[in-house]
């Protein structure tokens, strides 16, 4: 990935708009926060999932990659259409806006999560 990327940078015109790595991103950003919080539903001290802020964090990485992920992989064939730019602005700065909301609710959020007394990886 890292040297596609470093492809586009050489390559690629900086007026022009490549959607590909754009969408490389989101997906990985996707996969990789499904992978978290599946390890977290897997965690026996998180007593409620979405009392952690991590979970916030997470929850709003998800929705922000998912839900520009096909707006960024159309924008390299639509971007000179002047309906999908308006449109594309709205989907993102709705988007941009839970996000950052979805953050800030992450950062008032305490963690609660069960101290155990017996540490499962505990020595003998």
């Amino acid at each position: 990935m890292a040297a596609y990327l470093i492809y586009s940078l050489v390559t690629f015109s900086k007026n022009s708009f490549d959607s590909v790595p754009s969408g490389i991103t989101a997906m990985v950003f996707f996969i990789y926060c499904i992978f978290y919080l599946f390890e977290r539903v897997k965690d026996p001290t998180s007593l409620f999932l979405y009392s952690s802020p991590e979970f916030w964090v997470v929850v709003a990485i998800i929705i922000y990659s998912a839900g520009t992920f096909f707006p960024f992989i159309y924008a390299q064939n639509y971007i000179d259409k002047p309906d999908f730019e308006n449109e594309y602005k709205l989907i993102h700065s709705t988007l941009y806006i839970a996000k950052n909301l979805l953050f800030s609710a992450a950062m008032l959020i305490t963690d609660k999560t069960i101290k155990s007394s017996y540490p499962m990886n505990k020595k003998k």
